[in-house]
């Protein structure tokens, strides 16, 4: 058995190569407002209004910014609220593991963003300040992603293996043949099913995903969709799933795309977590194939990070069905 990649995640880096120029947090903060009420209820622990508008607004400035169609405000709401659900029940889990970052840990991927965007520690922390938040806010927020990630890596990557046969498999592959110096720009839309779906429900997933393509045929952008119907985290990014090379991509995906051509539509497909409708953005060349054995590192590689996300996903739903959460 080929074993994990234990440095595909490795606290948090991936996640906050970035962070200080696009995290969500940076956006202008106002005052936090007083406590007016309760949003939901996750275990024994609030999800506050303010907490839940506060989010909200921040979410709005991005998605504007990015460009990408407001859902109606209930939608949105309801969205946001999810998020907000599935990380506190995740930071919950932590704690409950004694998951604990260390100070230094804090400070070594701090250093790592600042030399990460070009510039010293008290430039980002000025850059920080122009933008509304204080050391303190920024540093939970840090601490909160390596927290994150840390409770990914114990429940979900430190569980995926990769066997020699997957990797010589897929290397062999008529798809991978035919596009190994490929990317693929990807747009998805999930309608989630539960870990062990009722006929009833599979039917219900399947229509509602029916539905959801039948909104993008009579006109409806498919980034509006995404952030109105799909249960990803990247829906209110408009369901972008960025550029991918074919391991990275579920193979029932895969065998479709190489037939696709830019702007193709297909779906509903259906996986392991739900019903897929996936749009072909853009196919563009990354050069020269890889030699045989840079080509087995990198499918290693990708085929990590695809079972991490599916895997990701099916944690998160059972986690959800065996917590207590109760919506205002």
């Amino acid at each position: 058995m080929i074993k994990q990649l234990k440095n595909f995640i490795q606290i948090g880096f991936l996640v906050l190569t970035g962070f200080c120029l696009c995290h969500p947090a940076f956006a202008a903060k106002k005052k936090a407002e007083p406590l007016d009420g309760i949003a939901a209820i996750v275990n024994e622990s609030p999800i506050t209004l303010s907490e839940l508008n506060h989010q909200l607004a921040m979410i709005k400035r991005q998605m504007i910014g990015s460009h990408v169609p407001l859902p109606p405000s209930d939608i949105l709401r309801k969205q946001v609220l999810d998020q907000l659900i599935n990380k506190k029940l995740q930071l919950e889990l932590a704690e409950h593991s004694g998951v604990n970052i260390s100070d230094d840990e804090l400070n070594n991927a701090i250093n790592r963003i600042a030399q990460n965007n070009k510039m010293p520690i008290d430039e980002l922390y000025k850059k920080i300040a122009e933008q509304g938040m204080n050391i303190n806010e920024y540093h939970k927020e840090i601490r909160e992603e390596l927290t994150l990630n840390r409770i990914q890596q114990q429940n979900v990557a430190s569980k995926i293996t990769i066997t020699p046969q997957e990797v010589k498999d897929f290397l062999h592959s008529k798809s991978w043949q035919l596009s190994g110096a490929k990317e693929y720009h990807l747009e998805d839309i999930l309608i989630v099913l539960p870990e062990a779906p009722s006929p009833q429900q599979v039917a219900a997933g399947k229509k509602q995903a029916e539905a959801t393509l039948a909104k993008i045929r009579n006109g409806m952008s498919f980034e509006e969709a995404a952030a109105s119907d799909s249960g990803e985290a990247n829906a209110l990014k408009g369901g972008d799933l960025g550029w991918r090379k074919l391991p990275e991509i579920p193979t029932i995906f895969a065998e479709q795309l190489i037939n696709m051509k830019e702007k193709d539509i297909a779906g509903p497909i259906q996986a392991a977590n739900g019903f897929h409708v996936v749009r072909l953005a853009g196919i563009r060349s990354t050069g020269k194939p890889l030699d045989p054995k840079m080509q087995q590192s990198q499918v290693e590689h990708l085929i990590f990070q695809r079972k991490f996300e599916e895997g990701l996903q099916r944690w998160i739903s059972k986690v959800r069905s065996e917590s207590f959460i109760k919506i205002s």
